[in-house]
């Protein structure tokens, strides 16, 4: 098993400027070492302007060094030029490669 470590930040984005947020979000994205296993930036479709950026990386290490970041200071700072930052979540979880299940 590996484990994978995630940023979630998720906020507030104003109607007038949501194209300007996923346009920043996506060039940070751009931007990004290989080390970052995975990234999204979603819409919350039963709230109001709510965006979510997930982020998964391949150590901890890693997520450090993203966090001390010119990126992360643009997707971050994005947030709250451009709306209402609510929250930033760091964690972890394992990832399972297979599962064996045999019926008796």
């Amino acid at each position: 098993m590996n484990i994978i470590h995630f940023l979630k930040i998720s906020g507030m984005i104003l109607q007038h400027k949501k194209l300007e947020f996923e346009n920043t979000v996506k060039y940070a994205c751009g931007l990004m070492t290989e080390e970052c296993i995975e990234k999204s930036l979603a819409v919350e479709i039963f709230g109001v302007d709510e965006y979510y950026f997930f982020s998964s990386w391949c150590s901890e290490q890693a997520l450090r060094m993203f966090l001390r970041s010119e990126e992360y200071q643009l997707v971050r700072s994005a947030y709250d030029a451009m709306g209402v930052l609510k929250k930033i979540e760091i964690g972890y979880n394992l990832e399972i490669k297979s599962i064996l299940i045999r019926h008796l």
